[in-house]
């Protein structure tokens, strides 16, 4: 315990002292993270849009029954749908759920929806192809067939739309993981080059401490706590301002493209979160250790 308290002066007397060089190491790492990071937050907001719209319990066709269908018309189509293989999930909507639906969706218009008569909602059957099944074949013959049914007024399709999320979520997925790995290299050096430039500046001390009989390790954990907590500062700054962005661009999103939902952009989650500082500990820890072990060499 004694050694600690030590070790964390040591590491918080050494921010101060270079409190310039500290500082614009951790707002260079910040700028890389915010970087990943938003890239990371594309990616997972994508991905939420492909399960949302293509996922296990999702629709990318739509239905709209004729006001004059009955339910045992509905309940007709949706066995018929049911029993096709390329059909992963047929739901039927009454109109009183689709009059739910779009106040849920547009609260702000909840009082001209509650003023339409019954019969602006004759309710709709969401149909979920198996991708594993229907190719785009099986997709546009399956379109054209409820389109011809007389109880069918309309058929809407996501198909187009879930294909290119779909092709963007990928990109970004790519994108984010390249980048990634570009950034830990990058700011492994910049941690590495702060950390030995410190260390420089502090030699005649550690000559002192190694004068009167200090190890190798005495002297070298200061340096990788400084360089450890100088990642991790910035790694929270930069989680911080993804997290603060996210909240300020959300409703915005809702408004400019409300086919997104309510949430078009998400928050990553806590595991994301977690790996992000693991990420950034091992960072500094290992740009630490490179710079030290060298000077020590020297």
């Amino acid at each position: 315990m004694t050694h600690l308290g030590y070790y964390l002066r040591r590491t918080f007397q050494g921010f101060r002292n270079e409190w310039t060089t500290n500082l614009a190491t951790v707002l260079t790492l910040s700028v890389a993270f915010v970087l990943v990071g938003a890239l990371a937050t594309v990616a997972v907001s994508l991905g939420a849009q492909v399960e949302r719209w293509g996922g296990a319990d999702q629709y990318q066709v739509t239905a709209y029954l004729a006001p004059d269908a009955s339910p045992a018309d509905a309940d007709r189509l949706r066995a018929a749908l049911a029993g096709m293989d390329e059909v992963r999930a047929v739901r039927f909507v009454p109109g009183a759920e689709a009059r739910r639906r779009l106040v849920e969706t547009f609260p702000e218009e909840s009082s001209a929806w509650n003023a339409l008569d019954d019969s602006f909602f004759p309710g709709y059957v969401e149909i979920g192809l198996d991708p594993a099944v229907a190719d785009e074949e099986h997709y546009r013959t399956l379109v054209g067939r409820i389109g011809k049914l007389g109880i069918v007024q309309d058929v809407e399709t996501h198909g187009d739309w879930y294909t290119s999320v779909l092709g963007i979520h990928r990109a970004a997925r790519v994108l984010a993981i390249a980048l990634g790995s570009l950034a830990i290299f990058a700011t492994v050096f910049v941690v590495s080059h702060t950390i030995r430039l410190n260390f420089h500046r502090r030699r005649r001390q550690v000559e002192v401490l190694r004068m009167c009989g200090a190890t190798s390790w005495f002297v070298r954990i200061p340096y990788l706590l400084e360089g450890l907590f100088g990642s991790l500062l910035a790694a929270v700054i930069a989680l911080g301002a993804i997290t603060l962005f996210v909240e300020a661009v959300r409703d915005r999103l809702v408004d400019v493209a409300p086919v997104l939902g309510h949430s078009p952009i998400e928050h990553l989650p806590p595991t994301a979160w977690l790996a992000f500082l693991g990420v950034a500990a091992l960072i500094g820890l290992t740009g630490s250790w490179m710079s030290v072990n060298k000077a020590l060499r020297s």
